[in-house]
């Protein structure tokens, strides 16, 4: 009888042994599955892209690095040109700590000359690269030619690409034929010569738009920023509509947290706009333009100094 029991017994905790065991299992599968359905559920965190919404406007390569210049349109133009830059090695990994220089400069068989620009600083938190140009001329203007030299520098590496040729586009209306005025070359009252650009508004809307002016000094061969000192008087005119103005205007002055000469353009309806402007020291001093004069009087309809936006 004790035998029996013994064997009865036994058998129970086999079962139990087995139950456990297969508990275990299940728990085990359980949590495998519950595992693997989270991994998958998670979204993958793909490499960001850089240059997401731009496109290239020119490529510089050589053995060791590829720079890769970008914008909104893929296009150098005249005026104002936001420009990126991106490295990669041959691999095509993004290097984000490189050093990059260039010069841009026109030949025009008698003569040379650069333009207006900035550094090429890198963009915080991106494996990429910004300068602006502000383009006097576009190619084929005079005959001319635009040539560019780029340097790059990573660790202790280094090239330079040298006379490469570039194309800079001419700046229209929306027509497409007529050119635009959105760069301008002046000498001033006090024999000085300014180079004036306009960057905003670069997307124009009914209301007031933020409108910013660079100001540059020419020196050849360089073009240093002029940063204070300066006021543009605005006052805006649709010739179109017997020239008239608008309300709420605002004149630029230097804003030294955007480094950049800025003010607010309203504009009351779409349409062709002159920004009529007279650029004045700090003292109120005209250096140049002039006030624009209604139409039917003696005298100028619009300042020697403006640009046109069309929308």
């Amino acid at each position: 009888m004790k035998h029996i029991c013994s064997i009865i017994n036994c058998k129970k905790m086999k079962a139990i042994r087995l139950y456990n065991r297969g508990a275990t299992l299940v728990i085990l599968f359980s949590l495998a599955l519950f595992a693997s359905c989270g991994k998958d559920d998670e979204p993958e965190n793909p490499a960001v892209n850089p240059v997401e919404g731009l496109k290239k406007i020119h490529e510089f390569a050589d053995d060791s690095y590829i720079v890769t210049a970008w914008n909104e349109t893929g296009e150098f133009r005249l005026g104002y040109t936001k420009v990126y830059f991106t490295v990669q090695d041959k691999d095509g990994k993004y290097i984000d700590n490189a050093q990059l220089t260039a010069f841009p400069e026109m030949d025009m068989g008698m003569m040379k000359h650069s333009t207006p620009r900035s550094e090429i600083t890198k963009v915080p938190d991106k494996p990429l690269y910004e300068a602006y140009y502000n383009f006097l001329m576009y190619s084929g203007q005079g005959d001319g030619v635009w040539y560019y030299d780029l340097a790059y520098t990573v660790g202790s590496a280094s090239g330079i690409f040298e006379d490469e040729v570039i194309d800079v586009k001419n700046a229209f209306r929306p027509d497409g034929r007529t050119q635009i005025t959105i760069i301008k070359t002046v000498v001033g009252t006090d024999d000085k010569r300014y180079v004036l650009t306009l960057v905003e508004p670069l997307h124009p809307k009914v209301g007031v738009n933020d409108i910013t002016v660079y100001i540059h000094k020419s020196q050849s061969p360089e073009f240093p920023p002029i940063e204070g000192g300066l006021i543009l008087k605005l006052d805006p005119r649709m010739p179109s509509m017997e020239n008239h103005s608008s309300p709420n205007n605002v004149d630029l002055t230097w804003n030294a947290a955007e480094k950049i000469y800025k003010g607010k353009v309203n504009f009351s309806m779409t349409g062709y706009w002159k920004l009529n402007l007279i650029l004045q020291d700090a003292s109120g001093n005209i250096v140049y333009g002039n006030p624009v004069v209604p139409q039917g009087e003696q005298g100028a309809e619009a300042s020697s100094l403006f640009f046109e936006v069309e929308f």
